[in-house]
């Protein structure tokens, strides 16, 4: 299944968003991106990472043993991953204080959520 980026936008709504947590691409993100790379959904979210110098963490296993290695420390994290994932990763930010948001999901199981400090 192929996804346009302007189809991608406009059938999530997500246009805010992505220009909220992405800001001006000319400063470098604090924010992380968690990306499950199986989702067609993805490439668009990875693009504007890219631009905005964000780092991506690809989710290809354990998405507990990511937060331990690469997340925990992390002030803003974003993600477009499974629904469990997404899941398993806010109840970990709930644990340190992070505040959850889920943003929106599809029917193949994504979902696009975030994690902020306080």
């Amino acid at each position: 299944m192929s996804t346009t980026r302007r189809a991608f936008l406009i059938a999530t709504g997500a246009t805010g968003l992505l220009r909220a947590t992405f800001g001006d691409a000319a400063q470098p993100s604090a924010r992380t991106w968690v990306i499950d790379r199986e989702l067609p959904q993805s490439r668009v979210v990875v693009r504007h990472a890219a631009l905005t110098g964000a780092r991506i963490a690809s989710l290809t296993g354990d998405a507990g043993w990511l937060w331990i290695e690469r997340l925990s420390s992390s002030r803003a994290i974003s993600g477009l991953t499974r629904f469990a994932d997404a899941f398993v990763l806010m109840q970990l930010g709930a644990e340190i204080g992070m505040r959850a948001t889920r943003h929106r999901g599809w029917e193949e199981g994504a979902v696009l959520w975030t994690l902020e400090r306080g």
